[in-house]
């Protein structure tokens, strides 16, 4: 991967892409615990799975604002990943959140504020 300030310092578009640089973000921290990263696509998007050949599996979702468009298509993901690695730890890392209320998430997946989850 690369370094979010050398890339935001060369990026030429008008638009922030956070997203991109929060999933790179979670991806530096993961690499430096382990190699065994990797990218999920199933009909639908698991951002890393880390260490499927163990039995501390992680999948993990990676959003920079959780709002109700894109709610239902994190969370399924994480369920069709969930179904080729069994029972593993689920992640959903977030920067903020954009509801009404705080969602209502299944008790299978970890809502974590992507500061919280970097300091743990």
């Amino acid at each position: 991967m690369y370094d979010n300030g050398f890339a935001s310092a060369l990026q030429y578009t008008l638009s922030d892409d956070k997203g991109k640089l929060l999933e790179n973000m979670v991806f530096t921290a993961i690499r430096r615990e382990t190699e065994s990263i990797f990218f999920l696509k199933n009909g639908y998007e698991c951002d890393f799975v880390v260490n499927p050949e163990t039995d501390k599996t992680q999948l993990i979702q990676v959003t920079e604002m959780l709002h109700q468009g894109n709610v239902q298509r994190e969370l399924q993901g994480l369920e069709k990943a969930s179904k080729q690695f069994g029972k593993c730890r689920q992640l959903l890392i977030v920067n903020d959140i954009a509801l009404p209320e705080k969602p209502l998430l299944p008790e299978w997946v970890e809502l974590k504020p992507a500061w919280q989850w970097l300091l743990e």
